[in-house]
């Protein structure tokens, strides 16, 4: 039977497919087999060398001040690599040129032009055949560089077309310098964590990703364009409630009074009475023996609890008034400031009360007796009920202070090593116990907020996305730590301290703070060595209306006095007078009260200008007005008791007079008949200079003079 013509075409074909496919199928199933199964401990180790998953950080959160002003924040900057064999050879040499000016200007200076487009040329020539070829171009690109870099001949083709290839990093930055910086702290990844950025390192870090790198070969890993990898999520947005400006004004007053007296370090701390919010914390250390340079390497504010001397005295007469055994009328013979308490002696350190004998509660704490306050606890507590009633104040406890590594303050007690016949005494002026900057100020500002005890607080929110995760709010540690009279009474004494007591050199003629003086010293028990002070100064302002407390202190003063109300105290005044100063609630509006009675001696006049401009501004100062012309210039004249407003026409005149008028209305006048004008000054114009034609006569130009 004959064969078709069409079937013997087909049969060849199928032939010919046969023997072309089936020994290419069966080698690539062979491959298959051999790289699945064969070798395939070989090729797993191959890729383990050439591929790897790292882990990706996730961007780190922002951490924002009161008023949301910008205190932490990751800046991105980027890693530029190259790839020559990207480009096809006709993209690639016909912009080499151009491509090797643009990286002379803005990647790389320090080479020319013809420099880099024989880098190039090399570049190119080098990736023939070789594996590797990825160059590194630049480290630490800014974004708006990598924005203009993008744009070149080449790589605007993108990675895939030009052979851009950019790996993305982030570098912690403040934008305020400095401000707060140990309160601000710092995650590191050697596990180092201060700070808020410590305490809120999981919310500020967020949730790491995943990315596949390919080894290009001499130690360069860079990434792949493997999209199933897990993207990282960004970390949330920590909140806080520092203001930037108070904590500008305390950092700067207490590196002042640090350096002015040769400090060991100082500590200040502002808190707002109503709510406990932290409004700033500034901590300075000395960085070198010779005491004259400072920086904040350490909170004290947190972290150091001292024995704060007669600040305490505040927590002594709050536990004698609460339990009824005084009253700021009784009276307590202080033996000339000087008294034998066993085998020690205490001394009053306030000359005024050195020569008194019996004085009144009041007068003992004014004037800081430490002999009066002594002798009070010494004979009306027995045991320990001087210290539980310290423990009722909530002394021995923790402020609770959102940042790691506060220390837990110390109130003596007989059941503890170390209480003797004289503790009770030593107690009742600041000794015997210990407590940090913040533990103290958190006990004044109660007494501020009459009574009511609010936990200091640095956080108000941490929010992803404007989505809130949490929340901070005010939170009160007791709603009435004393009563109302009790709270009252420790008001006015504090008050007494700054209008007659040791702090009355410090008295504000602008307005009324209630403040303590405290004075300690740190090593008597170490008499070898050379005498250390503590100097602080608590309290808060204004004094009838507490708005904020604030507390310094001081460690170890070595020049210009030791004691709290010279050394700390013209810190805080400082302090309370910068922020007092920027408290626009508090001051008197300019213009409150009746406006002033004119008289016709006080009356403007020849002011010329816009006439509703001229009757708004009349109106505001409350100047009368006699005529009002019905025109759209005027120039003020004044009446017997009130202005006249006559209409002028400077454009109808031969040359236009615009004397006593505002530059923008003389500029009006003139432009739009005209002329050309050159202003010399400011205010209104008091006279006009005519530039001549060439022939004698005034011209299109015109110098104005203004004052």
């Amino acid at each position: 039977m004959a064969v078709n013509f069409k079937d013997e075409v087909l049969i060849r074909i199928f032939a010919i497919l046969a023997v072309v496919i089936v020994p290419v199928a069966g080698l690539l199933v062979y491959r298959t087999f051999d790289i699945a199964v064969l070798r395939q401990a070989e090729f797993q180790e191959l890729g383990k060398e050439r591929f790897r998953v790292v882990t990706v950080q996730a961007e780190r959160g922002n951490i924002y001040g009161r008023n949301d002003n910008l205190l932490a924040t990751s800046v991105p900057y980027f890693s530029l690599h190259f790839d020559p064999y990207v480009a096809s050879p006709r993209d690639y040499y016909d912009n080499i040129d151009s491509l090797a000016i643009l990286l002379s200007r803005y990647v790389d200076n320090e080479h020319t032009a013809g420099s880099w487009r024989d880098s190039l040329l090399m570049m190119r020539d080098s990736v023939a055949g070789s594996p590797n070829h990825y160059f590194k171009l630049k480290e630490s690109v800014s974004y708006s560089e990598l924005s203009r870099i993008r744009k070149f001949p080449i790589f605007n083709q993108g990675r895939m077309g030009g052979g851009l290839i950019v790996e993305k990093r982030a570098a912690r930055k403040r934008p305020f310098g400095w401000l707060a910086r140990r309160t601000i702290g710092y995650s590191r990844e050697s596990g180092a964590k201060v700070g808020l950025e410590g305490a809120f390192d999981a919310q500020l870090a967020g949730e790491s990703g995943q990315q596949e790198m390919f080894n290009m070969g001499n130690g360069i890993w860079l990434p792949t364009d493997n999209l199933s990898i897990v993207e990282p999520t960004s970390g949330a947005d920590v909140h806080t409630t520092l203001d930037v400006n108070m904590q500008d004004i305390a950092e700067n007053a207490l590196e002042r009074g640090v350096r002015r007296h040769r400090a060991e370090w100082g500590a200040a701390i502002v808190m707002e009475v109503e709510t406990g919010a932290i409004r700033a914390m500034a901590n300075l250390g000395a960085v070198n023996a010779d005491r004259n340079k400072f920086a904040e390497q350490y909170n004290y504010a947190i972290s150091r609890a001292n024995e704060p001397g007669s600040t305490f005295k505040l927590a002594t007469m709050m536990a004698l008034l609460e339990d009824g055994y005084v009253d700021l009328d009784s009276e307590v013979d202080i033996e000339n400031g000087k008294k034998k308490f066993y085998d020690l002696t205490m001394e009053d350190s306030s000359p005024a009360s050195r020569g008194w004998r019996v004085v009144s509660v009041r007068d003992a704490f004014e004037q800081s007796s430490n002999v009066g306050m002594a002798k009070l606890v010494d004979s009306l507590y027995k045991g320990n009920e001087f210290s539980e009633r310290l423990r009722d104040f909530h002394l021995d406890s923790q402020s609770g202070i959102e940042l790691e590594g506060e220390r837990t303050p110390f109130i003596n007690d007989p059941s503890q090593d170390g209480f003797s016949g004289i503790s009770r005494a030593w107690m009742a002026i600041g000794y015997e116990s210990r407590l940090t900057p913040l533990q103290m100020l958190t006990f004044y500002n109660t007494v501020a907020n009459g009574g009511k005890m609010m936990k200091p607080y640095l956080v108000t929110k941490v929010e992803r996305g404007g989505r809130i995760l949490e929340n901070y709010k005010p939170t009160v540690i007791d709603d009435e730590l004393a009563s109302a009279e009790t709270i009252e009474e420790l008001q006015s004494l504090l008050e007494g301290v700054v209008e007659r007591g040791t702090a009355r050199r410090l008295k504000s003629e602008q307005y009324r703070f209630a403040a303590k003086t405290g004075t300690s010293q740190q090593n008597y028990g170490h008499r070898n060595q050379k005498t250390k002070y503590q100097a602080s100064f608590a309290g808060y302002f204004p004094a009838e209306n507490p708005t904020y407390s604030i507390i310094v202190v001081i460690k170890d003063p070595t020049v210009g006095g030791y004691y709290g109300g010279e050394v700390a105290g013209p810190i805080f005044r400082e302090i309370a007078d910068n922020i007092y100063n920027s408290m626009i609630e508090v001051h008197e509006p300019i213009n409150r009260g009746p406006r002033p009675v004119l008289y016709a001696g006080e009356l403007p006049s020849r002011d010329a200008g816009y006439l509703p401009e001229l009757v708004d501004v009349l109106d505001y100062v409350n100047v009368p007005v006699d005529t009002l012309p019905d025109a759209e210039l005027a120039v003020i004249g004044a009446g017997d008791e009130a202005v006249e407003l006559a209409a002028i026409n400077p454009a109808g005149q031969r040359f236009p007079n615009v004397r006593g008028m505002r530059l923008r209305d003389a500029l009006y006048v003139l432009e739009n008949d005209g002329y050309v004008v050159h202003p010399r000054g400011v205010g209104r114009v008091v006279n006009m200079r005519w530039q001549s034609d060439g022939n004698g006569q005034p011209g299109r130009d015109v110098e104005l003079i203004l004052r």
